[in-house]
């Protein structure tokens, strides 16, 4: 398998959700997962798929660059999400916690992975991501998992 396969199985989907591990893979241009982080979010950004983030995603992401120091790289951060095209925040509604205590019991997930896959399953979207835990729970909607399609 490799990134053909890989966005093959995320064109399936009209809309998916964005796990923060690919955003940190785009960001900071991980070795072999940057490559695939890269090529999803031009699908994202011409519009082929919409997708999805979590406000725990905004969490995830901010608070390395905030205890550094680095507003710079704050200022970017949120410049992305911001502005990036045919990518939307979801906020962490009432529904979406009821759902992530429903996937908590059910998996025994963290809570941000709960909340991640709960704002997924509320929206009638996969998630694309790199958890393995995640990958071997058995969820109501599908995980793609990027280390399935790209070895590290």
């Amino acid at each position: 398998m490799g990134i053909k396969d890989f966005l093959k199985e995320v064109e399936r989907f009209p809309v998916i959700l964005i796990d923060t591990n690919i955003v940190i893979y785009l960001l900071e241009d991980i070795p072999v997962y940057g490559k695939g982080a890269k090529e999803l979010f031009r699908l994202v950004q011409v519009g082929k798929i919409k997708a999805f983030l979590s406000v725990i995603t905004v969490t995830e992401l901010l608070v390395k660059p905030m205890k550094a120091g680095n507003e710079e790289l704050v200022n970017n951060i949120k410049l992305f999400l911001n502005h990036f095209p045919n990518l939307k925040l979801l906020d962490v509604s009432k529904e979406i916690a009821l759902k992530a205590a429903e996937v908590r019991a059910a998996t025994n997930l963290k809570v941000p992975d709960a909340m991640i896959i709960a704002s997924a399953e509320v929206n009638s979207c996969p998630v694309v991501g790199n958890d393995l835990e995640c990958a071997r729970k058995s969820l109501m909607i599908p995980y793609i998992y990027l280390d399935k399609y790209f070895e590290s």
